[in-house]
């Protein structure tokens, strides 16, 4: 299932017909799905899952995805992932990946801030000291150096997106019952799949997708019906800046995506 010490995790996976978008390779929304997976593995490994966080009655809630690649695997193709815990302070938790294929080299990498919730007041609370020491941050910074240049674990903070100014599209969606996880809110990758959408097809057809940022601003529930806009940025490759509002004007999720032709990716 996945391989674990005190400061790392890794879990391999195969990338099935069912995962793979019209040129045959795994769709970013399943690099993110993922991502999600080898997190809760890891932390339920280290004795941190789901039913532990219940029965504190708390939970993890994702504040910001930073991902990264330079090749997508194709169908049948097994990739293994890394994920690491790498710091804790007050209530949010910071955790990146590496995304290797199957001769050893890295295709991806990625870097996430989480907030520590209460469930019963869907409010913030301070991360307990044991969790570092669980998950084996000290071990980390100390044993990965090398990797800490090589990837976005050398990296403290996140910059701020741009805001979108012009809507060159809009798109109206319905929240699902199949869109909600199991904190009963809007699962993360939806809002993902929500702003590609506002992509167009000749984009799609020529380019893949290099850089993905998304910012989460607040939760949405089932039967929401939401918007999702998009804003071209010109510049040396396509870029867009996305916004998900709900239909009273608020921000749910704000996001940029940078594309490149293949070419350059490989």
């Amino acid at each position: 299932l996945g391989d674990v010490c005190m400061s790392a995790f890794s879990k391999e996976y195969e990338i099935y017909y069912f995962q793979i978008n019209q040129q045959g390779e795994a769709s970013p929304v399943t690099i993110l799905d993922f991502l999600e997976d080898v997190a809760i593995a890891h932390s339920k490994a280290v004795g941190m899952g789901i039913d532990y966080l219940t029965s504190l009655r708390t939970c993890w809630v994702l504040n910001r995805w930073e991902l990264e690649m330079e090749s997508y695997p194709s169908l049948g193709e097994k990739i293994k992932v890394d994920t690491y815990a790498i710091d804790f302070q007050r209530f949010y938790g910071k955790r990146n990946f590496i995304i290797w294929d199957s001769q050893g080299k890295i295709i991806g990498k990625a870097r996430s801030l989480w907030i520590y919730l209460n469930i019963d007041k869907r409010r913030p609370v301070r991360i307990p000291h044991h969790f570092a020491s669980q998950y084996g941050v000290a071990e980390l910074l100390e044993e990965n150096k090398e990797l800490l240049d090589q990837t976005f674990l050398g990296k403290d903070s996140f910059e701020d997106l741009p805001e979108l100014t012009v809507t060159d599209s809009e798109l109206l969606f319905h929240v699902r019952r199949s869109d909600i996880d199991t904190n009963g809110h809007v699962n993360n990758t939806r809002y993902v799949e929500w702003m590609l959408e506002g992509i167009g097809e000749d984009i799609l057809k020529e380019y893949k997708l290099r850089k993905l940022e998304v910012v989460y601003k607040k939760e949405t529930k089932y039967g929401t019906d939401i918007i999702s806009q998009t804003q071209s940025i010109k510049g040396l490759e396509p870029e867009y800046l996305h916004r998900i509002q709900d239909q009273q004007g608020q921000d749910l999720a704000i996001g940029r995506t940078i594309w490149s032709k293949p070419e350059m990716l490989a």
